[in-house]
Protein backbone atom coordinates (compact mmCIF):
# COMPACT_ATOMS: atom_id res chain seq x y z
CA UNK A 1 0.00 0.00 0.00
CA UNK A 2 2.44 2.17 0.81
CA UNK A 3 4.77 1.91 -2.40
CA UNK A 4 1.75 2.58 -4.23
CA UNK A 5 0.93 5.73 -2.47
CA UNK A 6 4.37 6.54 -2.71
CA UNK A 7 4.01 6.00 -6.76
CA UNK A 8 1.03 8.07 -7.06
CA UNK A 9 2.78 11.21 -4.94
CA UNK A 10 6.01 10.97 -7.08
CA UNK A 11 3.38 10.96 -10.61
CA UNK A 12 1.55 13.57 -9.38
CA UNK A 13 4.98 15.55 -8.36
CA UNK A 14 6.29 15.03 -11.79
CA UNK A 15 3.07 16.28 -13.72
CA UNK A 16 2.73 19.43 -11.71
CA UNK A 17 6.49 19.87 -12.48
CA UNK A 18 5.79 19.58 -15.85
CA UNK A 19 2.92 21.77 -16.10
CA UNK A 20 4.58 24.61 -14.00
CA UNK A 21 8.22 24.29 -16.29
CA UNK A 22 6.10 24.83 -19.25
CA UNK A 23 3.73 26.98 -19.70
CA UNK A 24 2.13 28.39 -16.14
CA UNK A 25 0.14 31.24 -18.07
CA UNK A 26 -1.40 29.01 -20.32
CA UNK A 27 -2.55 26.65 -17.16
CA UNK A 28 -3.69 29.55 -15.30
CA UNK A 29 -5.78 30.70 -18.02
CA UNK A 30 -7.34 27.77 -19.00
CA UNK A 31 -8.32 27.27 -15.49
CA UNK A 32 -9.75 30.57 -15.25
CA UNK A 33 -12.13 29.63 -18.50
CA UNK A 34 -13.56 26.48 -16.87
CA UNK A 35 -13.98 27.72 -13.58
CA UNK A 36 -15.37 31.29 -15.06
CA UNK A 37 -16.47 30.57 -18.09
CA UNK A 38 -18.00 27.44 -16.97
CA UNK A 39 -19.70 28.93 -14.37
CA UNK A 40 -21.27 31.27 -16.63
CA UNK A 41 -22.11 29.16 -19.40
CA UNK A 42 -24.06 26.63 -16.74
CA UNK A 43 -26.37 29.66 -15.34
CA UNK A 44 -26.76 31.12 -18.76
CA UNK A 45 -28.02 27.03 -19.80
CA UNK A 46 -30.03 26.79 -16.75
CA UNK A 47 -32.20 30.16 -17.68
CA UNK A 48 -32.54 29.13 -21.10
CA UNK A 49 -33.39 25.53 -19.85
CA UNK A 50 -36.04 26.83 -17.77
CA UNK A 51 -37.40 29.23 -20.21
CA UNK A 52 -37.73 27.50 -22.93
CA UNK A 53 -38.68 23.86 -21.41
CA UNK A 54 -42.06 22.68 -22.19
CA UNK A 55 -43.31 21.55 -19.30
CA UNK A 56 -45.33 22.64 -16.22
CA UNK A 57 -43.24 24.46 -13.50
CA UNK A 58 -43.90 22.02 -10.82
CA UNK A 59 -41.95 19.68 -13.16
CA UNK A 60 -38.98 22.20 -14.43
CA UNK A 61 -38.11 22.66 -10.61
CA UNK A 62 -37.32 18.87 -10.86
CA UNK A 63 -36.43 18.53 -14.26
CA UNK A 64 -34.14 21.56 -14.66
CA UNK A 65 -30.97 20.30 -11.68
CA UNK A 66 -30.40 17.83 -13.36
CA UNK A 67 -28.51 19.55 -16.37
CA UNK A 68 -25.60 22.03 -14.90
CA UNK A 69 -23.08 19.40 -13.14
CA UNK A 70 -23.20 18.12 -17.29
CA UNK A 71 -22.95 21.06 -18.59
CA UNK A 72 -20.28 22.32 -16.29
CA UNK A 73 -18.07 19.36 -16.77
CA UNK A 74 -17.65 19.41 -20.08
CA UNK A 75 -16.95 23.57 -20.04
CA UNK A 76 -14.21 22.37 -17.98
CA UNK A 77 -13.75 19.45 -20.03
CA UNK A 78 -13.26 22.11 -23.21
CA UNK A 79 -11.35 24.49 -21.28
CA UNK A 80 -8.56 21.64 -21.04
CA UNK A 81 -8.75 19.79 -24.19
CA UNK A 82 -9.03 23.06 -26.75
CA UNK A 83 -6.35 23.27 -29.01
CA UNK A 84 -5.18 26.92 -27.86
CA UNK A 85 -6.57 29.27 -24.97
CA UNK A 86 -8.05 31.31 -27.24
CA UNK A 87 -10.07 29.00 -28.34
CA UNK A 88 -11.28 27.36 -25.31
CA UNK A 89 -12.05 31.11 -24.36
CA UNK A 90 -14.00 31.46 -27.46
CA UNK A 91 -16.07 28.35 -27.43
CA UNK A 92 -17.21 29.28 -24.03
CA UNK A 93 -18.20 32.77 -24.23
CA UNK A 94 -19.51 32.07 -27.80
CA UNK A 95 -22.22 28.84 -26.08
CA UNK A 96 -22.33 31.72 -23.24
CA UNK A 97 -23.72 34.07 -25.71
CA UNK A 98 -25.90 31.79 -27.89
CA UNK A 99 -27.66 30.75 -24.24
CA UNK A 100 -28.00 34.19 -22.82
CA UNK A 101 -29.73 35.60 -26.12
CA UNK A 102 -32.38 31.78 -26.03
CA UNK A 103 -32.97 33.16 -22.68
CA UNK A 104 -33.55 36.53 -23.30
CA UNK A 105 -35.73 35.68 -26.22
CA UNK A 106 -37.80 33.48 -24.27
CA UNK A 107 -38.07 35.79 -20.86
CA UNK A 108 -39.17 38.49 -23.32
CA UNK A 109 -41.95 36.24 -25.75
Amino acid sequence: MQHFVLKTVRYCREALSVISQTQPAEFILRALAAVLGGYALTYSALAALVLLLPLPPVEVVFVSPLFPGLIYLGALLWSFAAPTVRRAWQDIFALTAVCCFCALAAWLK
